[in-house]
């Protein structure tokens, strides 16, 4: 009954809605955008509290260039986590512009889900208005004769919302009872989630779009992904570097292989090091075939437990 009335009254005198789709975006700009205007896209992302969100390298062909940082909260509501994104990007050019998709990669306990936001237009023109000339009154400004209610309701309005503001931190200090949650784990093998992943990339096609950032931007993910399930070690969430000193491994040339893969990928995403198509695609049939390789052992050692 509590949660009822606390979202009728947040519907009531906020008018925020709590059921939000699973990416959402805002575009806070002026009425009419300028060279060098900031503005700001704001993306709200809603995700299990354990889900860690990653984002590719923006690449905007320095159209839209992201100013500083990307600013990011976090809260979690009823068992959900809601971050909250601000990007700040400012325009260095004129006409009319198709902002490009930003991209959000989530990474659950055994899986990656990737989201993205729409393709908006924007108008950016290159001289700002004379703002100098202010706009005056025609006639002289009407008085108004204020009565006892106009100071009254006021005041009770104000009175409202201090008794909602106290109510609601009261009740924010109350120590939710945990409920108990059923956890759904992937019983798959780790190669066949990452060979599902690869497929689903592969329907993508961002190779024929000429998207080789965010292409190879998935394969270094779905190649941690693999690391993290296989050999137990937090591979997504680790430089190139860190996975070079806790990855473990009895053939050397496996693991140099893996580091060269992944360093040829950090180069294309974070030094714009530009990769051809033959490159781009021998990337992805390696990561392929290294991933089929884990399906023979499995057989293998299947045939030892037989023969056993």
């Amino acid at each position: 009954m509590k949660r009822f009335i606390i979202v009728f009254i947040l519907l009531l005198f906020l008018s925020i809605s709590l059921y939000a789709q699973s990416l959402d975006y805002k575009i806070n700009k002026p009425q009419k955008l300028f060279v060098g205007t900031p503005f700001q896209i704001l993306v709200e992302i809603k995700t299990n509290p354990a889900d860690t969100i990653f984002s590719p390298e923006i690449d905007t062909l320095d159209i839209f260039i992201l100013k500083g940082e990307i600013e990011q909260t976090e809260e979690i509501i009823a068992n959900e986590k809601i971050t909250n994104l601000i990007l700040t990007f400012q325009p260095f050019d004129t006409g009319e512009f198709k902002f490009p998709e930003l991209e959000f990669a989530v990474k659950s306990t055994d899986s990656i889900n990737f989201l993205k936001t729409s393709e908006f237009q924007v108008n950016i023109e290159s001289v700002i208005t004379d703002t100098s000339t202010a706009i005056k009154d025609i006639s002289r400004p009407l008085s108004v004769n204020l009565g006892f209610w106009d100071y009254v309701i006021p005041v009770l309005v104000i009175f409202l919302l201090v008794f909602l503001v106290i109510y609601f931190k009261k009740l924010l200090k109350k120590k939710p009872v945990e409920e108990e949650k059923t956890i759904i784990i992937d019983g798959r093998p780790a190669y066949l989630i990452a060979l599902k992943l690869l497929e689903n990339l592969q329907k993508q096609k961002l190779l024929e779009k000429g998207d080789f950032l965010n292409f190879h931007f998935h394969l270094s993910m779905i190649l941690r992904l693999f690391i993290e399930l296989y050999y137990k070690i937090k591979a997504v969430e680790m430089t190139t570097s860190e996975i070079r000193h806790n990855l473990n491994l009895n053939d050397f040339k496996e693991k140099t292989k893996i580091l060269d893969f992944l360093t040829f990928s950090d180069k294309v995403k974070f030094s714009k090091f530009t990769s051809t198509l033959k490159e781009s695609q021998n990337a992805f049939e390696w990561l392929k075939q290294y991933l089929i390789s884990f399906q023979k052992i499995d057989q293998e050692k299947g045939k030892e437990i037989k023969d056993v």
